[in-house]
């Protein structure tokens, strides 16, 4: 159709670097179903390996980048009480089983505004972590690559193994330019979520949820990544585009629950799941919002958005 979607303006100002991390396996090991999703755990502890014997610029802008301190802006802090990390991964939810030595894993990610600034400690990070293992202590690897994706979706080789680079400096892009890229038929769409979506509500997760239950998420999680990491404000009006997604109509709710993992503590385990499948949407109020559910499938929803969780897609079939 040829109605344009409203897009803020200040998303000109909203900058991202988009990498490829290119991993060639040592070792056998096996991989669990969504094992790739918990890199959070293996990547923290990595984390916590360099600042016994790392470089403390280093450290520095990894706890900036994975563990970012409450913003001083009041506004922005009542947002986004505890800020979320200012990257995003996408791993293969799909990939498990049996890995062998030479298999090469891509591991996508998204550096949002000050978090490209922590890019070379990401590649550190990451060649500690392949002395580690992926998964448990399991899976050693090798960073081979970080290959680097510039406004036009063209990718190329940013650096090819050897020593950490003190500077990495990959083509950046603004999420205004990006959002006027895509095409989609604003009307009738497919939410497809490819990857767990744990939500919490009132401290209890949502066993099954439509899209009036989801939209809250996704407005609070692009409002408070861009204000935290770019320091811009892009929802002016929050409860218009409440209205709007009031008026969308589900002509389809295929989301179910499934459990992927247990979580080991002190008083058992606990078995967690999260929501999957796809929802198809439809009504002319769907370009009102489309923006934020387009920029929503960047920065993923839910809890571990940051590390892989609740990916989702959005098209316009099944």
């Amino acid at each position: 159709m040829s109605y344009l979607p409203p897009v803020p303006a200040e998303l000109k100002r909203v900058e991202y670097a988009k990498l490829y991390f290119h991993l060639e396996i040592s070792d056998y090991f096996s991989l669990p179903p969504s094992g790739l999703l918990q890199l959070r755990r293996e990547l923290l502890q990595a984390l916590r390996t360099l600042e016994g014997w790392g470089s403390a610029d280093d450290v520095e802008q990894l706890k900036a980048l994975l563990q970012p301190a409450l913003p001083t802006d009041p506004l922005i802090r009542r947002q986004a009480q505890r800020p979320a990390p200012a990257l995003v991964l996408y791993p293969d939810p799909q990939l498990h089983g049996l890995q062998q030595p030479g298999q090469r894993i891509v591991l996508p990610a998204l550096f949002l505004g000050n978090g490209i600034n922590g890019i070379a400690a990401f590649v550190t990070l990451l060649q500690q972590l392949g002395q580690q293992g992926l998964y448990h202590g399991h899976g050693r690897f090798r960073l081979e690559g970080v290959e680097s994706e510039d406004s036009s979706g063209v990718r190329a080789m940013l650096w090819s193994g050897g020593k950490s680079p003190r500077v990495m400096t990959p083509p950046v892009s603004d999420l205004h330019w990006w959002l006027e890229r895509q095409t989609l038929d604003v009307e009738q769409l497919i939410l497809e979520i490819v990857s767990p979506l744990r939500l919490l509500q009132k401290k209890k997760p949502l066993f099954k949820a439509g899209f009036a239950d989801l939209f809250p998420f996704v407005l609070r999680r692009v409002s408070a990544m861009i204000s935290c990491h770019a320091g811009v404000e892009v929802v002016k009006n929050p409860q218009e585009l409440m209205r709007w997604a009031e008026q969308v109509a589900v002509l389809e709710n295929r989301l179910y629950w499934q459990e992927w993992r247990c979580l080991e503590g002190h008083d058992g385990s606990q078995k967690l799941g999260g929501l999957l499948g796809h929802l198809q949407l439809a009504g002319s109020a769907l370009a009102e919002i489309i923006w934020l559910l387009q920029l929503g499938s960047l920065f993923n929803l839910g809890k571990s958005a940051g590390y892989g969780a609740g990916q989702y897609r959005l098209k316009t079939h099944c």
